[in-house]
């Protein structure tokens, strides 16, 4: 094996193997692509990918992303326009520690354009790590 695969195999080496491509699109092969607009094209198509699989409930969230490999979805707290949820997990933890930092725009496009639909009021969603928690937050919020 060249040292190229090695590292690769090195770099995912918790990740499960049915995982390692994704990891790779997601972490190589799209920022090449897409460059400076990496975070609003993916913010984008979370927002595309929600329209095209509609959930019925803030719950169903958490299947789909379960589904989808995106990890542990919790919803934290559900206020009048505001929604917080918490991603969590081993894939997340793992997401966190990559070299370059690891985009999670797929899945607050995701997360907003789904509140857009179930309230029918515009959302948008912004997100933060948490370092210490070893997680991302993300804030969704209607207008």
């Amino acid at each position: 094996m060249n040292d190229q695969i090695a590292n690769l195999f090195d770099q995912y080496k918790d990740i499960p193997s049915t995982l390692i491509g994704h990891e790779v699109l997601r972490t190589q092969l799209l920022p090449e692509l897409l460059g400076k607009d990496q975070d609003t094209i993916l913010y984008i198509m979370g927002k595309n990918l929600a329209r095209h699989y509609p959930c019925d409930s803030l719950d169903e969230l958490q299947t789909f992303f379960a589904a989808m490999n995106w990890d542990q979805l919790m919803i934290e707290k559900e206020k009048k326009k505001e929604y917080f949820f918490t991603l969590t997990g081993e894939l997340t933890e793992k997401r966190l520690s990559y070299d370059t930092p690891y985009s999670f725009k797929l899945e607050a496009g995701f997360l907003a354009e789904q509140v857009t639909l179930l309230t029918e009021k515009q959302a948008e969603c912004a997100y933060e790590i948490l370092k210490k928690k070893k997680g991302v937050s993300f804030h969704v919020l209607t207008v």
